[in-house]
């Protein structure tokens, strides 16, 4: 890994030195990179309706193109993914990065070969810049969880699959072989074997840099070696791979044959456990240089359980601000979730929050940013989204050379996001709609609350007279648990690989909503104005709580 990396330095290099030119001018880099793909893709379908061939400003862009959601391109993408050809842009669709939508349909996110292209560098500068940082990284293994890159294809035969597989398979050669874990570990679909597998190939390696983006992932991880250290200490032992969990006979295969005995490795394992009674990083990674995560957000509040696995001197470094859609800042310190904006990456505008709701909103470039100042992101990308309201919120937290310095906060309107899986309330109703109707229960009032502390959601009901049975309980939230499974692909696989904790149920005293609806009106909401809100991430007070209700149990 030394040697490749002594030959991968110098061009290394000489991106940053052309990052850091870039970022003098970030207006005249974003308004290139703009008119740039523009004028590639005018011919497209979606160019041609949006008379691309008439823009030479930005002013004239935004004339042409409303600012508008994944709705509006939804029928572009359904060409493209019938395999019509140069539809959003000139460039083929390599594959499709699927992510949650606000209905129960998947978004499909068109990858380009500029924008493969894109990830990989960024991967590359945050990589480097971090092992420039840590010069202990030179001197191990990286270990990194993914899923996926391809999970099927589309009518017109185009693949599609996950964001964290495409960064995996865009890295260059020299990061793929100083991966601990082979490509083979993504493509197991059940999670419990996936991260058993992980660690029971990463305990006889010297793991020097951990990295996934969600550090619910990086927790399952270790309490899983410690949940099944006795039999992952017999697998070491005897060079095999448990029979209990289910993956396909060829993957099977490819693993076991990376596996041999390992008597001294797992003496030394056990010795760790009669010393300490568990089983922890700190012990069979003693070398762990970095921890790579997302550390803003809510995910972020994960953050503090990690020192009790790893210890506090560990350092964590945030992979960035990055989605299915695209990859938009680079983090330069392990001290701040922030990251220089990705300037030359996708084109950016920007929304003050305060005025989302405008009619005719506040629409500023990356050089009208202000410290402190928190905005919507309108994004335009090369992979063919075209004034892109991805609903997220940022803030400047300061300026690298002349580029703002971003981070994300949280997503924006009627979207929750705990651990990825960007819950709309559209869903919510759904789902709240479908349990009513198969339990024939009828719920006066409700809200759904996402709890960051807990990584879990928990519904507030209140019925219009009575109260159902607690049996009658529990199945209305089997109901919206199994009906978000369904109408959310993202819900569905957090819940699966327990990164997301079952749901709870709270049956509220009457009278809930209106005593809510009153606080907001003395507050000074407007009563013509007032609206409910189904969906957000301010707990309740337990006193409005006559009972709450898990799906295997009942506490009062």
């Amino acid at each position: 890994m030394q040697l490749l990396l002594r030959v991968a330095l110098p061009f290394i290099r000489l991106l940053w030195q052309r990052w850091e030119r870039l970022a003098d001018d970030p207006l005249g880099t974003q308004k290139n990179l703009l008119l740039r793909l523009l004028r590639s893709n005018q011919r497209t379908a979606f160019g041609r309706d949006h008379r691309f061939d008439a823009v030479r400003t930005v002013a004239d862009y935004r004339q042409q193109v409303p600012i508008s959601d994944y709705e509006r391109l939804r029928p572009y993408v359904d060409r493209a993914k019938h395999g019509e050809a140069k539809v959003l842009t000139r460039e083929p669709v390599l594959m499709f990065n699927v992510t949650s939508g606000s209905t129960g349909e998947p978004k499909l996110i068109p990858v380009t070969e500029s924008m493969r292209r894109s990830f990989s560098k960024l991967t590359r500068l945050w990589l480097v810049r971090s092992f420039l940082d840590h010069p202990g990284l030179f001197h191990g293994k990286m270990l990194a969880v993914v899923s996926a890159a391809v999970e099927g294809r589309t009518p017109g035969g185009i693949p599609y699959g996950s964001a964290s597989g495409l960064v995996y398979q865009s890295s260059p050669s020299w990061v793929k072989r100083a991966h601990a874990l082979p490509y083979e570990i993504a493509e197991i679909k059940d999670f419990a074997a996936k991260y058993y597998v992980a660690m029971r190939l990463a305990l006889e390696q010297k793991i020097i840099f951990l990295g996934t983006p969600n550090p619910s992932t990086i927790l399952r991880l270790v309490e899983t070696a410690d949940q099944c250290s006795a039999e992952m200490i017999k697998d070491i032992h005897d060079g095999t791979l448990s029979a209990r969990f289910d993956m396909s006979g060829k993957t099977r295969s490819s693993l076991s044959a990376r596996t041999k005995a390992n008597p001294d490795r797992a003496r030394e394992l056990e010795d760790f456990i009669k010393a300490q009674g568990s089983l922890r990083p700190a012990s069979y990674w003693p070398e762990l240089e970095l921890v790579g995560c997302w550390t803003g957000g809510s995910v972020g509040i994960r953050l503090k359980e990690l020192d009790s696995w790893f210890g506090a001197a560990v350092p964590v470094r945030d992979l960035g601000y990055l989605a299915s859609e695209a990859h938009m800042s680079l983090p330069i310190s392990d001290h701040s979730s922030a990251g220089v904006l990705a300037i030359d990456a996708n084109f950016y505008e920007f929304i003050p929050e305060t005025d989302i709701d405008s009619p005719n909103p506040t629409v500023l470039n990356c050089d009208e940013l202000e410290v402190g100042g928190i905005y919507y992101v309108i994004l335009t990308t090369c992979g063919g989204l075209y004034r892109y309201d991805i609903n997220d919120l940022v803030r400047v937290t300061g300026f690298f050379h002349k580029t703002p310095m971003i981070e994300f906060l949280r997503k924006g309107r009627d979207v929750t996001s705990l651990t990825g899986e960007k819950l709309h309330v559209n869903q919510v109703i759904q789902a709240m709609t479908a349990a009513q109707r198969v339990t024939g229960l009828r719920v006066r009032h409700y809200r759904a609350v996402a709890d960051a502390t807990e990584s879990r959601y928990r519904f507030v009901v209140e019925f219009d007279e009575g109260s159902p049975t607690p049996e009658q309980l529990r199945q209305l939230l089997a109901g919206l648990d199994h009906h978000l499974h369904q109408l959310n692909v993202e819900y569905a696989q957090k819940r699966q690989s327990r990164r997301l904790a079952p749901p709870l149920l709270h049956v509220a005293k009457p009278g809930w909503f209106e005593r809510h609806e009153q606080t907001a009106l003395r507050q000074g909401a407007r009563d013509t104005q007032f609206k409910a809100r189904l969906l957000t991430d301010r707990l309740e007070d337990d006193v409005e709580f006559l009972m709450t209700v898990e799906t295997s149990a009942t506490k009062t």
